[in-house]
């Protein structure tokens, strides 16, 4: 789950105080599919949760803020095979925004649009391929 925040250093040091757990990892901008990114990780049991924040105004997660403001941004689903996944999905209705995955340090991932997915943007996320 990836979550919109206005500021990462409070959120952050909130959710740290409601979950009782550390971050388990710092993001930088390389860590995401597009720049002007950053964010922490959670790992609650298994489950990942990511705040991310932007540094700057252009950016989806500025976007989203400033149109909805904070909350959930994207879900997203990890898979062996990107490519594979965008056909299955594509063939059940899926519209995805690019039409190849980005790939890069944090692997590759594309997007399925929020309209396609009853309002909620969901990410198709490999991190193992680059």
């Amino acid at each position: 789950m990836n979550i919109a925040v206005k500021d990462l250093d409070a959120a952050a040091k909130k959710y740290e105080g409601m979950l009782g757990v550390k971050p388990v990892k710092v993001l930088g901008e390389e860590d995401f599919a597009f720049p002007g990114l950053k964010g922490v990780v959670f790992d609650v049991g298994g489950v990942l949760i990511h705040l991310i924040a932007s540094l700057t105004d252009n950016t989806a997660i500025a976007k989203f803020l400033n149109s909805k403001g904070e909350g959930v941004f994207l879900v997203s689903l990890r898979s062996d095979n990107v490519q594979e996944d965008m056909e299955r999905m594509t063939e059940a209705g899926s519209i995805f925004v690019l039409d190849q995955p980005a790939a890069g340090k944090f692997g590759t991932a594309n997007f399925i649009h929020p309209k396609s997915a009853h309002g909620v943007q969901i990410e198709v996320y490999d991190p193992e391929t680059r």
